[in-house]
C-alpha cells in the first residue's frame, strides 16, 4: 500500500466517523440523564477519532510535497 492509498483510507475512515456522528446528533434532543451523558461521550470519542484520521490523512497526503528533494 502506498502512502497516497493510506491517506485515502484515513480520509474514508474520517467520512465514516462523521456519518456516525451525524446519525447520533438528533438523539441529543431525545436522551436525558445518564443516556445523554453516554451519548455525548460517544460523539466526543468519534469526534476525536475523526480529527486524528483527518490530521493523519493530511500529513500523509503532504508527505512527498515536504520531502520531495530528500531533505526536510
Amino acid at each position: 500500500m502506498s502512502i497516497d492509498e493510506l491517506a485515502r483510507e484515513y480520509e474514508k475512515q474520517y467520512k465514516v466517523l462523521v456519518s456516525k456522528m451525524d446519525a447520533l446528533r438528533p438523539l441529543l434532543c431525545v436522551y436525558t440523564g445518564k443516556e445523554l451523558y453516554l451519548l455525548r461521550k460517544r460523539i466526543k470519542i468519534y469526534y476525536d477519532m475523526a480529527c486524528e484520521c483527518k490530521n493523519t490523512a493530511s500529513l500523509l497526503g503532504a508527505y512527498y510535497e515536504e520531502g520531495s528533494n530528500g531533505f526536510s
